[in-house]
Formats: structure tokens, C-alpha cells, sequence
């Protein structure tokens, strides 16, 4: 697979995993892609990694805007 930048990636990410059930949010920090989840049980949809990049699953619970 060709690597494509983590800015790429997260951008992707943003696009294909924020729809999943659970998933609350996606950002990017020291090339890795971190996945903020609602539930340990929403963790367990989300990659070890994504095109190459690790990805860091944080379960917030849920967030609402203020």
C-alpha cells in the first residue's frame, strides 16, 4: 500500500470511522491516529491501525456540545 500522509489518513478516518456507532471524535498526534469512543464496546470496532498509522482508541463516554 502507498503511504499517503497522516494528514491524509486522519481526513480519511474522519470521513469512514466518525460514522460508526459510539465514535465521537478523531484528531491526530506524534503520527498516530487517536479515536475518541463513547464505550469500551464501541473500542472494539476500531482498527489497530489505519493506512498504515497506529491508532489510540480514548473513550470519553459521550460528548455533547456546550
Amino acid at each position: 500500500m502507498t503511504q499517503i500522509t497522516i494528514e491524509e489518513a486522519v481526513a480519511r478516518a474522519k470521513r469512514e470511522l466518525l460514522p460508526l456507532k459510539g465514535v465521537v471524535g478523531v484528531s491526530y498526534a506524534n503520527r498516530a491516529i487517536i479515536v475518541y469512543v463513547e464505550t469500551p464496546e464501541d473500542a472494539r470496532n476500531i482498527p489497530s491501525s489505519y493506512y498504515g498509522y497506529p491508532v489510540i482508541v480514548k473513550i470519553t463516554g459521550r460528548v455533547v456540545p456546550l
